[in-house]
């Protein structure tokens, strides 16, 4: 009967959370309640010591203020740049990439770089936020924008310069540099399926070059994305990879139609944070690395540092009047002070369950399925992304649970949990927090997309959710 009890108490958190995020609570306010049942738990059941406690906490503590300043970098830089029109000009300068009717390069373009780089740097569904109107002006009718857009995010595992990432490995105690590098192998299964979901969607029939243009698009990809996660980290690997993209296709479209668009000062002006961003990330790495990577000047190299000098450089070249700055400031705060709790919340659920032994029960209990659970992993990581909106919210539910039941069962625990984290990443683009951002742009009162259109998001979900499954369940 102990063992029942115990089960009951340390599941029914997790199931209150899914059941307010069903109902379409405010994740904020669900995330509350979990805690609030999570506490009660605890105290009630498992009764952790004082030294659980404080190492659990002691270790996380730094993790959690890092996501904390890595997405205050990122609404600051999101809101300046979205004001200062920054990122108009960088989309418009794309969109006069390729002349003539057939733009289906720059369609790529856009779905495959400059989506993924936006939530790359900033996260937020910003990509699409900025994507799907263009692509409207393309000629795409507005749901197919909307879902062309939303299956552009395909690289959200390193969404805000990784914190969902970050939060998965310190939870599920695996390096983050290591499961970076494991995400990014199983990401493949992901580029393919989205790539296929948008030929579909545009109506594009499979040519000779069609399918080599797609297949070159996937290659590069998910190769410099390995390799960034490899030699140079997870934080910036997103961001390599869309750029690899982007050089790949402009490269395309020059030999094609001749020169690019002429570059003027505004449109370099626009591009310096994101190159101070990315440029401050791999050149500190690399002077550190130099220096014998000392661990007191690590945080030097950061997400969290650079995301907020990018900023902060942002506020200064981008030509926002001073009198508009203070409430600017203001309005990122108030957005980013949203954005963080939901984030924090969840990660306080994770690290109370990990601290109590809740996950350690919750593992034991799931070693019961035997290795089926093993192949489920990416559906369960699938299930959080969807609910809650974001990778960060699905690291934080169960990535301690996951890796401690595949370790039970003699699996790698990497792997689940790097299947656990792309699955999860992706299956964002069909959840309705996200939906309803993207369909608000360019369907203006409206907040859902129709059923087919729908259906076709949860069909791409769906099948890189079985890729990754049996990925896993192979290689695990």
């Amino acid at each position: 009967m102990s063992q029942h009890f115990d089960s009951a108490a340390a599941l029914a958190p997790i199931a209150l959370v899914l059941a307010l995020l069903a109902l379409r609570v405010p994740s904020l306010v669900a995330g509350a309640a979990g805690l609030g049942g999570t506490v009660l738990a605890a105290v009630a059941v498992f009764r952790p010591t004082a030294d659980q406690i404080s190492i659990s906490f002691g270790q996380m503590g730094p993790t959690v203020l890092e996501v904390a300043l890595i997405l205050l970098g990122g609404v600051m830089l999101s809101v300046v740049m979205s004001r200062a029109g920054a990122q108009e000009r960088i989309a418009g300068w794309l969109e006069r990439v390729e002349p003539g009717p057939d733009r289906i390069v720059t369609i790529l373009l856009l779905v495959f770089g400059l989506t993924p780089f936006m939530e790359s740097v900033t996260g937020f569904g910003l990509g699409v936020v900025i994507t799907a109107p263009l692509l409207v002006r393309m000629g795409l009718g507005p749901v197919k924008a909307v879902v062309t857009g939303l299956l552009g995010l395909v690289l959200v595992p390193w969404g805000s310069l990784a914190p969902g990432t970050l939060v998965a490995a310190e939870l599920g105690g695996q390096g983050f540099v290591e499961l970076g590098y494991r995400s990014a192998l199983l990401t493949l299964p992901v580029l393919v399926v989205s790539m296929i979901g948008v030929l579909v969607v545009l109506g594009r029939r499979p040519t000779v070059w069609l399918v080599g243009l797609a297949a070159a698009v996937i290659l590069t990809q998910w190769i410099a994305l390995v390799g960034a996660n490899l030699f140079v980290g997870a934080p910036p690997a997103g961001i390599i990879a869309s750029l690899a993209v982007t050089v790949l296709l402009l490269g395309i479209s020059r030999v094609r139609h001749g020169a690019l668009p002429a570059v003027d000062r505004a449109l370099v002006r626009a591009v310096v944070p994101y190159l101070i961003l990315l440029t401050g990330i791999l050149g500190t790495s690399a002077a550190i690395g130099l220096a014998g990577s000392p661990p007191a000047l690590e945080w030097l190299a950061g997400p969290a540092v650079w995301i907020n000098i990018a900023a902060l450089i942002a506020i200064s070249t981008s030509g926002v009047p001073r009198p508009a700055v203070v409430p600017l400031v203001r309005e990122a705060l108030r957005t980013w002070a949203t954005v963080a709790g939901n984030a924090v919340v969840f990660m306080l659920i994770g690290v109370v369950m990990a601290a109590t032994g809740m996950a350690g029960h919750l593992a034991s209990l799931a070693t019961g399925a035997g290795d089926v659970f093993v192949a489920l992993i990416p559906a369960i990581g699938a299930l959080g992304g969807y609910l809650t909106g974001s990778n960060t919210g699905a690291a934080a539910m169960f990535s301690a649970a996951t890796t401690g039941a595949a370790a039970s069962l003699g699996a790698d625990p990497l792997t689940a949990l790097a299947g656990q984290n792309v699955a999860g990443s992706y299956a964002i683009i069909v959840s309705p927090p996200r939906v309803a951002l993207a369909v608000g742009v360019v369907m203006a009162g409206r907040s859902r997309l129709p059923g087919a259109a729908t259906r076709a998001l949860a069909t791409a979900v769906v099948c890189a959710t079985a890729l990754l499954g049996a990925a896993v369940a192979v290689s695990a």
